[in-house]
């Protein structure tokens, strides 16, 4: 797997949320059909920065465990600011951090394992988690229906 880091300043997202449990997750697909809603209400919001990449972020409570704890997810955009945020949406902002990230092509809603191989990665570097959040970031892919290109970048700092 590759990885590369990057510095990136902070950002400012709007988008729909969902609180769910890891495992409920994967079995419904509820985050592919959260930005399947999301992606009809885009338009929605006046701030976008362009060009417009479409964001999923997940955001797990201080001392995540997976099997008992909701993490948040946000589908969004990134925006000027917060100013307005439409009806059901909610605004974020997120600090300029060093990202370890990687990039996943493949099927929507498959890329878990990136996960785990990300995490592996940063375990065994000179680095750690920097916060409990992390981005998947979307490119434009209209070559193949239902696949998708994304970087997942976790923020991280020196162990």
């Amino acid at each position: 797997m590759d990885v590369r880091m990057e510095r990136k300043p902070s950002l400012k997202i709007i988008g729909m949320t969902l609180s769910v449990l890891l495992q409920v997750e994967r079995k419904h697909k509820l985050i592919t059909k959260l930005h399947d809603q999301f992606d009809k209400r885009i338009h929605e919001i006046k701030a976008k920065k362009s060009p417009t990449f479409v964001y999923g972020i997940f955001i797990d409570p201080p001392n995540y465990q997976y099997e008992t704890d909701e993490f948040t997810w946000v589908a969004g955009v990134e925006v000027d600011n917060l100013s307005e945020v439409p009806e059901n949406m909610a605004g974020y902002e997120f600090p300029e951090n060093l990202y370890a990230i990687t990039t996943y092509k493949g099927p929507k809603g498959e890329a878990g394992h990136i996960y785990d191989a990300l995490y592996n990665w940063i375990e065994e570097s000179e680095y750690s988690l920097a916060d409990t959040y992390g981005l998947e970031i979307y490119s434009e892919n209209e070559d193949e229906e239902n696949m998708i290109i994304m970087d997942l970048c976790f923020p991280i700092l020196k162990k």
